[in-house]
């Protein structure tokens, strides 16, 4: 179950976009309501339309699982989910979505279930976005906003100072300090300007 949380808009300039893949590839939190299907938390939730979600989402994995039917396996509060573009190589193509070879992994394969829990009541999913993918899609995700620690997402905003701009008269380092007393998580959305 999720609590309400803070909302922090951060706006960057356009050269500090590529540290953000960063935080994507290290995992955030996504909330979304109980009893979405994968296919349904990638649309509804992570923000992806069908286009991306047929030809650019080619990996998933739900909780160290391969997912090929996105349609079948839903998600519930705690789940990890993992999501990439086409992967190199020979296990790629075997963790790929929808490939020839996936019998060969279907034992560890994530199973269609039925959604068990009440669509009233939000579920609380962390997300990792890999390769191209976070490349392609990282700044209408960020844009969204995504849900972090405040004491690591205000480490990760020092680091990124030089690239901070002023959001509602406030400049970068009246944003850090706010953020430096806050506790527990946040929800930042990010604007890239310029």
């Amino acid at each position: 179950m999720t609590t309400s949380v803070e909302r922090l808009r951060v706006r960057i300039r356009p050269q500090g976009r590529l540290a953000w893949n960063f935080l994507l590839q290290k995992g955030f939190y996504l909330t979304g309501r109980a009893g979405m299907s994968v296919r349904e938390f990638l649309a509804g939730v992570v923000g992806y339309d069908d286009a991306t979600i047929e030809g650019e989402v080619r990996t998933i994995f739900l909780n160290s699982r391969p997912v090929d039917d996105i349609d079948g396996p839903h998600v519930r509060d705690g789940d990890r989910l993992a999501l990439g573009s086409a992967m190199p190589g020979l296990i790629g193509i075997c963790m790929g979505r929808d490939n020839p070879y996936k019998g060969f992994r279907s034992d560890i394969s994530a199973k269609s279930d039925a959604p068990e829990a009440d669509p009233r009541e939000a579920t609380r999913v962390f997300v990792k976005i890999f390769s191209t993918l976070a490349v392609d899609t990282g700044e209408a995700v960020l844009a969204r906003g995504i849900r972090l620690d405040a004491a690591e997402l205000a480490e990760f905003l020092d680091r990124q100072q030089a690239h901070l701009l002023p959001v509602d008269g406030a400049s970068a380092g009246e944003q850090l300090a706010s953020l430096r007393q806050r506790t527990g998580e946040i929800v930042v959305s990010v604007e890239f300007v310029g």
